[in-house]
């Protein structure tokens, strides 16, 4: 509701890949994934081939998955 955004002045802030800076961050994170401290692997909830990617949008909509790896081929 607008009333509430403008009386408990709440703001919208959008943001991009995080609001990273690619060039910066991302051998970061790799360095972090690397050794263990970033724990990407724990995010991926399946692996699905691109062929299924309606079925996991609606996965995603449902809240049941987190993070899906889409395979081009199909291959797990």
């Amino acid at each position: 509701e607008v009333a509430g955004l403008v009386g408990d002045e709440k703001s919208i802030r959008g943001s991009y890949m995080g609001s990273c800076v690619p060039v910066r961050d991302i051998p970061r994170f790799i360095d972090l994934y690397k050794r263990g401290k970033l724990p990407v692997d724990a995010l991926i909830s399946d692996t699905i081939p691109l062929s299924d990617i309606n079925a996991g949008f609606d996965r995603l909509a449902a809240g049941v998955t987190i993070r899906q790896i889409l395979v081009p081929h199909g291959e797990r």
